[in-house]
């Protein structure tokens, strides 16, 4: 469904503007974006509830071993909620999932009709005000028809409210800007990273002043770094999680591609005060109490993970095979979506 994402072929870049643009393309009310004061997105190493993902369709289901494994290491720390559209579904992955030895314990089910397994783009974004927590559902349209205008959507665009029901959390439905959680990075103290080519591909009628207006109302950020530019064959149109990842609220790591996207976003990064790391693999981890799960690369596997233990030593490091996650589009991150602690 998606296609090959990190592909070292001829990269399409888009000219570095530091500057916003500031003119409207159409008019857009900003009085239909929330402004929530005080608040932020937790950052993902933060302590955390859970983690939820969507069970990969018979059209995925060469991702099943990956999720599996992906599963299997993070019931050991913290719960797992896995969405599945029927009954009958639910009690395939099961057999599977038993075929793979997964224990049952500490796998929550839930039925809800979905259209794809990439959580990360489709589930909801927390936002918390240091007393309160709620979920944001931003709208969500299949990548705005970049892997193909027959890609279904519409059940995925429900899920961070079904989930918000579940979790007896207020939810703010923002249907008027498209925004995937696999472009949102956020250090939880204030700063965002996020590509600007993916976000004017989803919202070409809106001025990056406005976008930023919009991010910093709605998330509560004060400083947004833009990344500009994305490899052709990326239909995310340059997601931020396959490129740049914090590790902690002063530090980044972003991939060692060697390509203008990711050495003009470390420049720029270095410029706002951050530490940069070049990383030499693909950022796409997910983090989580006491663990991260990485994409594994077979002849780089003990210097990534090296890496990672230097900036997470209190966690356990686990390099995954998500070759099968790359050639569908995405990666660990991409199918998970992690759920903070609820205040």
């Amino acid at each position: 469904m998606k296609k090959i994402l990190y592909s070292f072929i001829t990269i399409m870049m888009v000219t570095v503007i530091i500057a916003c643009e500031k003119e409207d393309l159409t008019p857009f009310d900003l009085n239909n974006i929330p402004k929530n004061t005080n608040a932020r997105v937790p950052a993902e190493w933060e302590t955390r509830e859970a983690t939820w993902m969507q069970w990969p369709n018979e059209y995925d289901a060469g991702m099943r071993p990956a999720f599996a494994e992906i599963i299997k290491i993070i019931r050991q720390y913290e719960p797992v909620h896995l969405i599945a559209n029927t009954e009958a579904e639910k009690a395939e992955a099961i057999q599977f999932l038993t075929k793979n030895n997964v224990p049952e314990e500490n796998i929550i089910w839930h039925i809800y009709s979905i259209d794809n397994c990439w959580l990360r783009d489709n589930g909801p974004v927390y936002v918390t005000d240091g007393s309160n927590t709620w979920i944001q559902n931003w709208k969500f349209d299949g990548w705005g028809s970049s892997f193909g205008g027959d890609i279904p959507y519409a059940n995925d665009n429900k899920i961070p409210s079904k989930i918000a029901d579940y979790l007896n959390l207020e939810v703010q439905d923002i249907q008027s800007y498209i925004l995937e959680k696999g472009n949102i990075e956020v250090n939880g103290a204030g700063t965002l990273l996020i590509n600007w080519s993916c976000q004017k591909h989803r919202n070409p009628h809106i001025s990056q002043e406005n976008q930023e207006t919009i991010l910093k109302n709605a998330l509560g950020v004060t400083k947004i770094i833009w990344a500009y530019g994305y490899w052709n064959d990326d239909g995310t149109v340059g997601h931020i999680d396959g490129t740049a990842r914090f590790v902690n609220e002063n530090t980044v790591f972003i991939a060692d591609y060697d390509s203008d996207l990711e050495n003009n976003l470390a420049r720029v990064c270095r410029d706002e005060g951050l530490e940069v790391i070049m990383y030499p693999g693909d950022p796409n981890w997910l983090v989580g109490n006491g663990f991260v799960v990485a994409m594994g690369d077979e002849e780089n596997n003990e210097t990534l993970k090296t890496l990672l233990e230097t900036y997470f030593p209190d966690r356990d490091i686990y390099m995954v095979d998500g070759s099968e996650i790359a050639k569908n589009g995405g990666g660990i991150h991409c199918v998970t979506n992690d759920q903070p602690v609820i205040l």
